[in-house]
């Protein structure tokens, strides 16, 4: 051990150790000379494409993008040589379940560091492990998923990581040149909020439905499935109903005198058609209750005249809605939300359950746990255990199991 083996541990970094081995600038050498395009995007508009074509070089492009190239240019925008529409190979690029580009044989999932390839007569595309294991060693010549033959001249090179001067984007032709295709199809693509955004399938038919009539009936019903939209439909209809009915009652009478008008509100009336009562029954709310009840009414909930709405922690999120959707109308200030107060029952609930062998006469303990057993009555109600079987009986312990065996 030398005795200045600590002559170099400084309290500070030197400048040397910020060039080298920390953070600050670093010299021109150690930088990459240059940005290659990643396997997924198209070598004329540099942007993911959506139905690729190739060439035999291994150059993908968009199809929308390089036939207006090529009927006014003639020629490859890569690498500047003469290039005809029928020299484009239609590519498959399979996908797997979480929409990232993979290999179907292996399937192991497409990265910058993968070996990609693709069958010059079937369009398909494979990494290059595939092709090599199940294909040139076993000298097997056909195609792994069509079972098509093909000779090892139609193996075309996407991506070649131990290639790093391929797809320099600063060497392209078109890139040198400047070339550019004002095509009046591009321009309306251009013209497209969605357009360079990656965006599913769904999220694009939503952006193109804001503002039109399919887009404010969907965000009136409060959007989700089709089975919701249709519960929260027919509450809004049973409300739309109920304040006809009220209008109509509200006019003038037979002998013309001016009729006063119900103490109870729309929705009153909606829930208590609902829930087979008399309208007149229903109670006046206030403004903001009444509202709480549309609000669970458009939710498919059906809330009874007698329910008790205290205020909850939480707003009802109109703010935010609007700010985010053009579809809904514009709200700045935050309200707290209206929920129904829970109740616990302190007496006991009786159900008798219908079967093959007769009636059984169940005792519930509402007032031990009132919503396990407001759960069980309400499956009840919409006839969820209608022609469900007892798969097991317990006689010593005096137990019966019902519905799907574990």
């Amino acid at each position: 051990m030398g005795k200045k083996q600590h002559s170099k541990d400084r309290m500070f970094i030197t400048k040397t150790e910020w060039a080298t081995e920390w953070g600050g600038a670093k010299s021109k050498e150690v930088r990459t000379p240059f940005k290659r395009l990643p396997f997924y995007c198209c070598a004329l508009t540099f942007t993911p494409f959506e139905d690729p074509v190739c060439t035999a070089d291994g150059s993908v492009f968009e199809l929308m993008s390089i036939t207006p190239y090529i009927r006014k240019y003639g020629k490859h925008p890569v690498t500047g040589t003469p290039l005809k529409l029928e020299d484009l190979i239609p590519l498959t690029f399979h996908k797997n379940a979480e929409g990232e580009y993979h290999c179907p044989v292996l399937n192991k999932v497409f990265t910058e560091f993968t070996h990609i390839v693709a069958v010059k007569t079937t369009g398909n595309v494979f990494c290059f492990e595939a092709i090599k294991e199940l294909n040139i060693k076993t000298k097997n010549w056909k195609e792994l998923l069509t079972d098509e033959p093909f000779t090892k001249e139609d193996l075309i090179t996407i991506q070649n990581p131990n290639a790093l001067d391929t797809k320099v984007t600063l060497e392209f032709d078109h890139v040198k040149k400047g070339l550019k295709v004002d095509d009046e199809e591009l321009r309306k693509m251009e013209s497209d909020p969605t357009y360079n955004i990656n965006v599913a399938g769904d999220i694009k038919q939503m952006l193109q439905e804001l503002g039109t009539e399919k887009g404010q009936e969907t965000a009136l019903l409060g959007g989700g499935g089709s089975k919701a939209q249709k519960e929260r439909a027919a509450a809004l209809a049973a409300i739309l109903a109920a304040r006809s009915r009220i209008e109509e009652n509200s006019k003038s009478d037979a002998n013309g005198e001016a009729k006063a008008t119900k103490a109870f509100s729309i929705v009153d009336a909606a829930s208590a058609s609902v829930h087979g009562r008399s309208a007149s029954a229903a109670k006046t709310a206030s403004s903001d209750k009444t509202a709480a009840r549309i609000a669970m009414h458009m939710a498919g909930e059906r809330t009874p005249v007698n329910a008790k709405l205290v205020k909850s922690r939480y707003t009802t999120g109109a703010a935010s809605r609007s700010f985010t959707s053009t579809a809904y109308d514009p709200v700045t200030t935050n309200e707290f939300e209206y929920i129904k107060v829970e109740k616990n029952p302190k007496k006991k609930g009786y159900v008798q359950l219908h079967t093959t062998h007769g009636d059984l006469n169940i005792e519930l303990h509402c007032d031990i746990t009132p919503r396990s057993c407001e759960n069980f009555i309400t499956l009840c109600e919409r006839g969820y255990y209608n022609g469900v079987a007892f798969h097991r009986s317990i006689r010593k312990r005096w137990r019966i199991y019902m519905g799907e065996a574990l």
